[in-house]
């Protein structure tokens, strides 16, 4: 499991600015074109094992590639592995990788470099952060540059799912040890049909790689990632042409794009899912105060008026994932029940706000700035919380200092947070005490336990069996307020074509994409 974070108002001078400057890429189109696209906010790491944001992740999947991909319905399909032979036991895997691929500086892939990716993806030394690879593998054998065996701690079902990781280079890495740090993660060196060329303040430019494998070869002379942070602009962007594709379209954008015949909607699911992020260490100690602030919210009327399509959850899985317990239902807003909660809790009405003690209710809600097109929903939220008697104090800080602020100085009391999952969806780093994104500081010993047996086991009945209690068990304790799964929507321009979009990967198929040359 890799779980990752996802995350705009436009003065109409900037937006006719950044319009004309971005209308200036579609002069002299060579044959053929490149793909431009944008995003929110530039990648934390081009690294792709320390892509732990969506945006870090769509950019890798363009520049390097893993064992093994995904054919059209999902199913396992050969990429840098042609082939693989799973042991009797279920407990190794051999596979026979692709020859005759090269890296973009024109060295050999070999078996060395896979062997070299899991060590990294296993050392505590390398600092990443959900080291999910080091619960199943137990040992890895290069028996020759094309062909490796890897041994597993216990036996598994499906052990193909364990292996669309991203490969990285060795021989890139002198030191023989990857730090966030490396110049690497600014300056990738990758197997994919797309290599990097430059990182040009807010453009990531990378063209096609004339060597790659692949039968079929991209009709896309490259791809550039353009960093545009105000969603307005994006919009004006995509109309006049200087980009191809948003990646995530806001809801009150799709009666835009529906009636603009240049322009095309991919809906496409994830299993990613919102919630807001409670630290255990202050006032949310109390479970009693955590239930009250879901009762005190109108989580539907929320999404629907800021979000767009989507499913109120109830723990913490998307509707689209298969361990998600259907059983357990989502609580509604009770305004009254959430006061009589905060009664009991202690905290009183005293006026417009609780006090216990002299000391008022009030709570920080720390946010990146680069949300700040999700203003009005909290705001909402702010309101809501407003009528139970709690004071939100709205704290805006940019990426950097918000991720220090969570992760490191846990100085909040709560924050708006996505996670995105692949299939792997383990929620071990999330709610187990040492869990390595646990950093609500959530404790329960009946969750460590259910945790640790579910990495036990090799049943896949068994194991959904235990997610299943895990659901209604975090639904009851409430370590979250867990809020909504979306349907997703991105905006790619009809001169575009034969765009098919992974559910988790983006950019999967871009290389059967095509772009027309403008006329």
């Amino acid at each position: 499991m890799r779980a990752r974070d996802r995350w705009q108002k436009g003065h109409r001078p900037l937006i006719c600015v950044a319009v004309a400057l971005c209308l200036g890429w579609t002069m002299g189109w060579a044959a053929p074109p490149p793909l431009k696209y944008a995003e929110d906010r530039a990648p934390s790491s081009l690294n792709p094992i320390y892509a732990d944001d969506m945006y870090s992740e769509r950019a890798s999947e363009l520049i390097f590639e893993r064992l093994i991909g995904f054919d059209k319905v999902q199913k396992p399909a050969p990429m840098l592995a042609t082939k693989w032979v799973v042991g009797e036991d279920k407990k190794s895997i051999t596979m026979t990788l692709r020859q005759g691929v090269k890296w973009h500086d024109g060295e050999a892939f070999t078996a060395q470099d896979v062997d070299f990716t899991i060590k990294m993806m296993t050392s505590q030394r390398s600092q990443i952060a959900d080291r999910y690879l080091a619960q199943i593998i137990k040992k890895v054998t290069v028996s020759d540059p094309h062909t490796i065996l890897i041994e597993f701690k216990k036996a598994l079902s499906k052990p193909e799912r364990w292996f669309q990781f991203k490969i990285i280079p060795k021989h890139r890495f002198k030191s023989g040890m990857v730090t966030r740090t490396d110049y690497f993660s600014q300056k990738p060196f990758g197997t994919g049909i797309f290599q990097f060329n430059k990182w040009d303040g807010r453009k990531i430019i990378l063209r096609r790689n004339s060597s790659h494998w692949g039968p079929k070869k991209t009709k896309l002379s490259g791809a550039t990632l353009q960093i545009i942070p105000d969603k307005n602009i994006q919009v004006e962007v995509l109309r006049y042409g200087g980009i191809d594709a948003i990646i995530r379209v806001r809801p009150k954008d799709l009666p835009t794009f529906e009636r603009d015949q240049n322009v095309r909607l991919y809906p496409y699911s994830t299993n990613d899912w919102w919630y807001i992020g409670l630290n255990h260490k202050g006032v949310f100690r109390d479970r009693g105060v955590r239930e009250a602030f879901v009762y005190a919210l109108d989580r539907e009327s929320l999404r629907s008026a800021h979000l767009g399509d989507g499913q109120v959850i109830s723990g913490p899985f998307s509707p689209n994932d298969p361990l998600y317990n259907f059983s357990i239902t989502p609580r509604s807003q009770d305004a009254e029940k959430a006061g009589q909660l905060l009664d009991s809790a202690g905290w009183k009405k005293a006026g417009e706000f609780r006090k216990k003690g002299g000391k008022t209710l009030k709570v920080r809600m720390v946010l990146p700035k680069s949300k700040d097109s999700y203003k009005p929903l909290v705001l909402g939220i702010q309101g809501e919380l407003r009528k139970v008697g709690v004071d939100v104090e709205l704290v805006w800080l940019n990426d950097a200092a918000w991720s220090r602020e969570i992760f490191i100085k846990k100085g909040f009391d709560m924050t708006l947070h996505i996670w995105n999952f692949d299939d792997l969806s383990t929620i071990y780093p999330l709610f187990h005490s040492r869990g390595s994104r646990n950093y609500i500081g959530y404790k329960s010993k009946e969750v460590d336990n259910l945790l640790r047996k579910a990495t036990l086991t090799t049943d896949p009945v068994i194991y959904k069996a235990i997610y299943g209690k895990l659901h209604k068990i975090l639904h009851d304790e409430v370590p979250y307020i867990f809020l909504w799964s979306l349907t997703n929507y991105s905006s790619v321009v009809s001169r575009v074509e034969k765009v098919t979009i992974h559910p988790f990967n983006y950019f999967h198929y871009v290389s059967e994409w095509r772009k027309r040359v403008a006329e």
